[in-house]
């Protein structure tokens, strides 16, 4: 029953596409004509010569074209998409392998594989267990670095402040 809520969702949803595209490239077509009119028209103030008519026939060519591609897309778009959504489901009957090797279409577990299916499980779960400790080791020489490395900076730090403490002292008592 999940399987055909989906297929039902997927079916509505690749069919509204079509018409929803089209709504987006019409909207496209109205916003070039109207902002391109607008700025010829604000740009035209002494008249129209031939740059403001050849623009005003280019607005309209391509406003033309976009609601010519957005009734291309809303008329052949729902036929695709449902010749598509026919073979999709076709191929999800059937069951085929995918590149992926993942079978496609209704997966059951037959008795038989059930012990296989538990000595994989098992041995995944002893490698996890193999790289949960040496993950854990790791984190402990991690740790043990760190406090390695932030003893070795406190020293040179030490050996910084004494010396630099030592050079002002030089130089205050050579300045007396």
């Amino acid at each position: 029953m999940g399987k055909e809520q989906g297929f039902t969702r997927k079916k509505t949803i690749m069919e509204q596409y079509p018409s929803r595209q089209a709504l987006v490239y019409s909207g496209a077509a109205f916003l070039i004509l109207v902002t391109g009119m607008r700025t010829v028209l604000s740009v035209a103030e002494e008249g129209f010569g031939v740059v403001e008519i050849v623009t005003v026939l280019a607005l309209t060519v391509e406003f033309g074209l976009l609601l010519l591609y957005a009734l291309t897309i809303y008329q052949a778009g729902v036929e695709t998409f449902k010749i598509t959504l026919e073979e999709e489901a076709a191929e999800q009957g059937k069951g085929e392998m995918v590149e992926t090797g993942a079978p496609r279409g209704d997966f059951t577990v037959r008795s038989g594989d059930v012990p296989e299916i538990a000595a994989e499980i098992n041995n995944f779960a002893a490698q996890a267990s193999i790289l949960i400790d040496k993950l854990v080791t790791n984190s402990e020489q991690s740790a043990n670095l760190n406090k390695h490395l932030k003893e070795l900076a406190d020293e040179q730090i030490n050996i910084r402040v004494r010396n630099e403490i030592q050079r002002l002292l030089s130089a205050n008592l050579s300045s007396k």
